[in-house]
């Protein structure tokens, strides 16, 4: 396209120095074809820019990450004259179309070009997906205009549950010995006096305090879940290419393993922030699909900070009850950090899952019982665990 530009101008020079040094009708012919050729072409690619029709559509605006879905576009030319040089351009930062590239068409006169090909949105959140622009080049190649496609398709897509492998044992993810800790029920009475054989994980610390003496409690109703999961939720970055992969494999790993215990019988409770603590309870599989949904709308916000967190975290008397807690964070904070020392003395094993792409810093100040494991972006769970 530069060279046929470069051609086109060069003979317009040579035809202003035609006509400065020999004149006649036959040097003014070649001025005003090399002026107007170019200038007809410019309007012929402003008319196909602003006449040229783009429909494209999906089977369903509800997706789910990585599953393919059906994907439908047409480019329509309804004009009496050809629209030559017309290249589409996908959207690729956060889907991907199967088996086709940015194509070149030439359309005839009230003629389209359908395709069909599946679409694949590799990340959790709303975001548009298809067709993001359309190039229009004119026959002689000497102008192109990239516009914007004015009616882009809006995805809403959901989290991935990645199923893990049988290979993969409880031992990995929680204490083998929590099973004292799905069988405990809700308080009755708050405390009682410690008696030789109790389970120190079940002493209230500050009851034991203000009492001067051990104080232990009880338990009736509900089972209590064996693990807590606590759930990063604060916002790093504004910009989508850099917070949808973070969040998204965030979600992933949470609803993997909250899925997993689940399916081994194994109560979990997962906590999060969102201007409150939030709290949800999955017992077994038949909880699942609610605690999916509520977290396929969650949002991830500035102002829910891992200092925040923590802090409305200290307040929960309960943490005791269980025998795991994994902590899904994208990085290990001074918050996080003293969080954790503060429940050294209660014999809980403690998991980190370090959601990031860069290199991890090493977590210390955890106790003896934290456990790391770094997933990138683009990894498998089951692979990390396996």
């Amino acid at each position: 396209m530069k060279r046929n530009g470069y051609i086109a101008l060069g003979l317009f020079i040579l035809s202003l120095i035609i006509i400065s040094n020999i004149g006649g009708p036959v040097s003014y012919g070649f001025f005003f074809f090399t002026l107007f050729v170019p200038l007809v072409s410019f309007i012929y690619t402003i008319i196909v820019y602003i006449r040229f029709k783009i429909y494209q559509r999906i089977d369903t605006r509800t997706v789910t990450a990585g599953n393919a879905t059906p994907f439908f576009f047409t480019l329509q030319n309804e004009d009496v004259f050809t629209h030559s040089g017309v290249q589409t351009h996908f959207f690729s930062d956060f889907s991907s179309i199967t088996d086709l590239d940015d194509e070149e068409y030439e359309l005839m006169p009230h003629t389209g070009i359908s395709r069909e090909t599946l679409l694949l949105c590799r990340y959790r959140g709303e975001y548009d997906v298809g067709i993001k622009s359309v190039t229009v080049t004119d026959h002689l190649r000497l102008f192109s205009i990239t516009f914007r496609n004015r009616e882009t398709i809006k995805a809403i897509v959901l989290p991935r549950l990645e199923l893990l492998p049988d290979s993969v044992s409880p031992e990995n993810v929680i204490d083998p010995a929590g099973s004292l800790s799905r069988d405990r029920k809700l308080p009755d009475i708050p405390v009682r006096g410690y008696v030789p054989g109790d389970d120190i994980r079940l002493i209230n610390w500050k009851a034991t305090a203000r009492s001067g003496k051990p104080q232990v409690r009880t338990f009736t109703g509900e089972a209590s879940p064996a693990c807590r999961i606590f759930m990063d939720s604060y916002r790093y970055s504004e910009k989508p290419e850099d917070h949808l992969p973070l969040e998204n494999k965030i979600l992933e790993t949470v609803l993997a393993l909250t899925y997993f215990l689940a399916e081994h019988g194994i109560g979990v409770s997962i906590r999060t922030y969102g201007e409150r603590l939030n709290s949800y309870t999955v017992n077994g599989t038949e909880d699942f699909e609610e605690f999916y949904n509520a977290m396929s709308g969650f949002s991830f916000r500035k102002d829910n900070t891992q200092k925040a967190f923590f802090a409305a975290c200290d307040s929960d008397d309960t943490i005791t009850d269980c025998s795991s807690v994994i902590y899904i964070l994208h990085e290990w904070s001074d918050a996080a950090r003293l969080y954790s020392e503060s429940l050294g003395g209660y014999s809980i094993r403690q998991d980190l899952y370090l959601i990031t792409d860069k290199a991890a810093a090493p977590v210390t100040g955890s106790g003896e019982h934290m456990g790391c494991k770094v997933i990138g972006y683009e990894d498998r769970i089951s692979e990390v665990l396996g």
